[in-house]
């Protein structure tokens, strides 16, 4: 069977009032590809914005109920048609019963597709004068868990999953883009991107830690989850025992994140936001073959980031995506870096870099050094390793 996207056009058609009557049989414009169309075929309707400027999107989803003919319209869907005539006119038509309706809050925004990592390349977005769209493959399972999920209360596994992507992006600028932690999580979990972003936001606005607003509205859920993993005593999420939790509801589903986690993953040892205080937490490093403590720089200078890891590479990839270049105008460059063999070696040099320069530290970050220039870090550096 084929799954269909049928777009209406509210300045031809008063979808609106048809979904709102008990009309359910309706006879739909069958223009593109109507070979194709067969009973039960799946179908969503779509709604266009028209002069009126209503939100489009999906609305209501229905089968099909016969094969596609030349007939005028004899349905009582036919009373909704703005013009008359075009109901008694001969076109190609296929019958359709309409069977879930969404509402207000359940409506698939055409605004949250156009940036969706998976549904931005929709062919309705890129060729918006057409009736009948195909819809196949990823997008059609994108398409399908939005519609199971939008509008509908979060769960505790959404609300985790939420959470973490909180916690990667705690400190620093949040963004909707792909490759994001706020997008793949929107991916993994089925919801708009729109829908995950607000929902970091609503954290952002439980955590005592963090002076911006955020979003007020978290729910009930949301609290208990925030309560379940913050610790207030050390001020601090507890990033082990979440990701170990997000690992167990979502692992089965995690091959849908670009940047997913292996079964030998540990989390991030990444903290932005306030730097670490002595006592406060302990860090387990993962095995790899080599480290690295590097330097990266602002293009205006203003800035340096010193830190270790084992993929610089990925951190360089992740500040530039936090501080949104494209609209800033800045940019992280990777000015430096040494290797070490050892995840404590190359732990024990950043930290006594990072002291000796503990005047140019940013208070948000003790990692960010303001007022210093690359050469005398990378020299810093060297002089450590003795």
């Amino acid at each position: 069977m084929t799954t269909w996207i049928f777009q209406c056009n509210p300045d031809h058609y008063d979808i609106d009032g048809l979904l709102a009557s008990e009309t359910r049989d309706i006879l739909f414009a069958a223009n593109q590809q109507a070979s194709l169309m067969r009973p039960d075929d799946t179908v969503y309707i779509w709604r266009s914005q028209g002069k009126q400027k209503t939100v489009a999107g999906i609305v209501a989803k229905g089968h099909l109920l016969d094969t596609a003919s030349i007939r005028p319209d004899s349905e009582p869907g036919k009373l909704f048609w703005v013009d008359e005539t075009l109901a008694n006119s001969n076109e190609p038509r296929v019958r359709l019963r309409i069977d879930d309706v969404a509402n207000k809050r359940e409506v698939i925004h055409r605004a949250w597709m156009i940036t969706d990592p998976i549904l931005s390349d929709l062919t309705i977005l890129k060729m918006a004068n057409m009736s009948n769209y195909v819809v196949e493959g990823v997008h059609l399972d994108r398409i399908g868990d939005l519609w199971e999920r939008t509008g509908v209360s979060w769960s505790r596994a959404e609300s985790i999953a939420a959470l973490r992507a909180y916690h990667q992006t705690y400190g620093g600028s949040l963004s909707q883009k792909p490759g994001s932690p706020v997008a793949d999580t929107a991916s993994l979990i089925g919801r708009a991107v729109k829908g995950v972003y607000n929902k970091v936001l609503n954290f952002r606005h439980i955590d005592p830690r963090d002076v911006r607003e955020g979003f007020s509205g978290a729910g009930a859920v949301d609290r208990k989850v925030w309560d379940e993993f913050y610790e207030p005593l050390t001020k601090e999420i507890d990033a082990e025992a979440l990701e170990r939790e997000f690992l167990r509801l979502w692992r089965s589903s995690t091959a849908k994140l670009s940047n997913a986690p292996t079964s030998s993953d540990q989390p991030s040892t990444y903290r932005p936001g306030p730097p670490p205080q002595g006592g406060d937490y302990f860090v387990t490093h993962t095995a790899h073959e080599h480290w690295f403590v590097y330097i990266l720089e602002l293009n205006n200078k203003k800035a340096l980031k010193v830190g270790m890891s084992h993929e610089p590479k990925n951190r360089l990839r992740h500040y530039n995506h936090t501080i949104m270049p494209e609209l800033t105008g800045l940019k992280w460059t990777l000015a430096f870096t040494h290797r070490f063999d050892d995840a404590d070696h190359a732990l024990s040099v950043e930290q006594v870099v990072l002291q000796s320069f503990a005047k140019h530290q940013l208070p948000s970050n003790g990692e960010i050094l303001m007022g210093v220039d690359a050469i005398s870090v990378q020299l810093a550096i060297i002089n450590a390793l003795n």
